[in-house]
């Protein structure tokens, strides 16, 4: 049960009347790390790639392809590790570094060798790797009882590492062929956050951020994540 101890705190908190910056983030630099739930979307291999694969199981490229399925989504546990520099109670720039859920390569193509006439079937089998380096300013509103809510919006550098092999069937042949490299890409990126400060060096929050694609990128997708964070302040 509530005592009146803890009926009048909550009702000074919303009512305003417990000063906002008595124990808010003390201004200055801070570090932090950060771990929760993330959605990536992306191909993880372009028709060009698997092309090349196909080419490479083939020993030759005098073939077509007819149909290409390479989308692929996965969820999963993600990380950052951060650190910024606070002006006063509202701005804030920080860098940050992001790992994605890895997702598993998953493409299947279809077509005919123009060398024997014959059908063949194509499926790949590998691991697509994203990682995200970001730069952003924060805009941070504080509230009563030490919480705050804050908006963030800057630019991330997202890398992608991947490692595949294809299997090619077609009558009377069995082959394979394997490929690994990197794509990367720079998106804008945006979030909104829910901060509580339980001492001016010592804080915490939770936020939902997106990647947002641009252009034509044939790998590389938006990213959602959602993560809960722990700060540490140092004035």
């Amino acid at each position: 049960m509530l005592s009146m101890k803890h009926l009048s705190t909550i009702a000074l908190c919303l009512t305003g009347v417990v000063g906002m910056s008595a124990y808010a983030a003390q201004p200055g630099f801070y570090v932090g790390g950060q771990m929760g739930w993330g959605n990536v979307t992306q191909t993880g291999i372009s028709s060009g790639e698997m092309g090349q694969l196909i080419s490479g199981a083939l020993n030759d490229s005098n073939y077509t392809t007819t149909t290409f399925r390479g989308a692929s989504n996965g969820n999963g546990f993600a990380w950052r590790v951060f650190g910024g520099y606070q002006v006063g109670y509202h701005f804030a720039a920080e860098m940050g570094w992001t790992v994605f859920p890895h997702l598993p390569i998953d493409a299947r193509a279809t077509g005919i060798d123009l060398d024997t006439g014959q059908p063949f079937v194509a499926g790949t089998k590998g691991t697509f790797k994203t990682s995200a380096f970001d730069l952003v300013g924060k805009y941070i509103f504080p509230l009563p009882c030490q919480f705050n809510v804050y908006g963030k919006l800057g630019l991330a550098f997202v890398v992608g590492n991947y490692n595949e092999s294809v299997t090619l069937s077609e009558p009377g042949l069995t082959s394979t062929a394997d490929d690994d490299g990197t794509t990367n890409r720079l998106y804008p990126t945006a979030g909104i956050g829910l901060g509580y400060d339980f001492r001016p060096d010592i804080s915490a929050d939770l936020s939902y951020s997106r990647i947002q694609k641009v252009g034509n990128s044939e790998q590389l997708g938006s990213i959602n994540v959602v993560l809960l964070a722990l700060i540490l302040h140092f004035g």
